[in-house]
């Protein structure tokens, strides 16, 4: 009875695992575990990036954009309304700070008083020939500064940010205004450590003044004397007529019935001749353009030129009866 009694507790086998297939087991799960948490990290990030770059053309859009309405060129943003880009530091800064003029007017950038910016209004434009500006209350222009050009995007203090929450790199210089994403330096995720450049370059918002081209018809006994394009160009200055610049060329001073085409060398800038257009840049947009007589009044109407950008300028045909 005992010989068989030891028998059967000879025959049982052992059961359980080892430390080894317990360390093995362990390593498997967290192989497994860790994968989706990768991959998500990665996905993250990617949509970070993406939206990072989606921003930056909302960026762009709100300095400059260009559409169409029933096949005509439609402009807007901060250019069109102001006639200069959005005030920066002329030193690249990656702080969100920068893009403030694009949010609202704050104690950042807009002069207090009297001289600051002003907003988006009908505002008379003045002519300036040289001696003292004259104001053309008859033909006011939507001209100004308007806030929210940057409407979407912003987080909970109001500000813009990449996919991460860091500031975008900006500068305004050169007539260039550059808005980086920098994602070299070391506040990003090492896969996304490049370094993505947006601009609105010279090109992109002024055109040549030498590419203007303007024409007159005189069929009226009316001595047409000048005429004058007026751009308005928003800053913080002393007096109001400070932000319009006139550009004007001299008519043939007859009342005989005249064509008068723009010669390249007659342009004039507040009275000051010009010797080269093609050196001054014009910001694109939609710009008053008036008929002036001897006596500095404007001649029956007046018209608006459009300047469109990185195209061939239409010519813009008056004929006063």
């Amino acid at each position: 009875m005992s010989a068989l009694i030891l028998n059967q507790s000879s025959s049982k086998r052992q059961s359980g695992f080892t430390l080894l297939e317990l360390v093995l087991v362990m390593l498997i799960i967290g192989l497994v575990a860790s994968t989706p948490l990768v991959f998500i990290d990665n996905q993250d990030n990617q949509l970070r990036y993406d939206e990072t770059l989606d921003k930056m053309e909302l960026l762009r859009k709100s300095i400059l954009m260009q559409s169409s309405y029933r096949n005509q060129p439609v402009l807007s943003g901060f250019v069109i309304d102001n006639g200069v880009l959005p005030p920066a530091s002329a030193t690249l800064f990656q702080d969100p700070t920068e893009l403030q003029p694009l949010i609202n007017k704050d104690g950042s950038w807009e002069v207090s008083g009297s001289d600051q910016w002003v907003d988006l209004a009908m505002l008379d434009p003045y002519v300036n020939f040289g001696g003292t500006p004259t104001q053309i209350s008859a033909y006011p222009q939507l001209k100004g500064y308007r806030a929210n050009y940057l409407n979407s995007g912003l987080d909970s203090n109001r500000e813009f940010r990449d996919g991460w929450g860091i500031g975008f790199e900006v500068r305004n210089a050169s007539d260039q205004y550059q808005f980086n994403y920098k994602g070299d330096d070391g506040d990003h995720p090492a896969s996304y450590n490049v370094v993505v450049s947006g601009a609105i370059e010279s090109t992109d918002w002024q055109v040549p003044l030498s590419q203007i081209d303007i024409q007159v018809q005189n069929n009226s006994d009316t001595d047409i004397h000048k005429l004058a394009l007026v751009v308005f160009k928003n800053a913080a200055v002393a007096d109001d007529e400070d932000r319009w610049v006139t550009y004007h060329f001299d008519a043939a001073a007859s009342t005989a019935t005249n064509s008068l085409s723009l010669a390249t060398n007659a342009w004039h800038e507040n009275g000051a001749s010009i010797s080269d257009a093609s050196t001054k840049q014009i910001p694109v947009g939609q710009h008053a353009v008036f008929v002036m007589d001897s006596a500095g009044s404007v001649v029956e109407k007046y018209d608006r030129l459009l300047v469109i950008p990185n195209a061939t300028q239409p010519v813009l045909q008056f004929e006063v009866n």
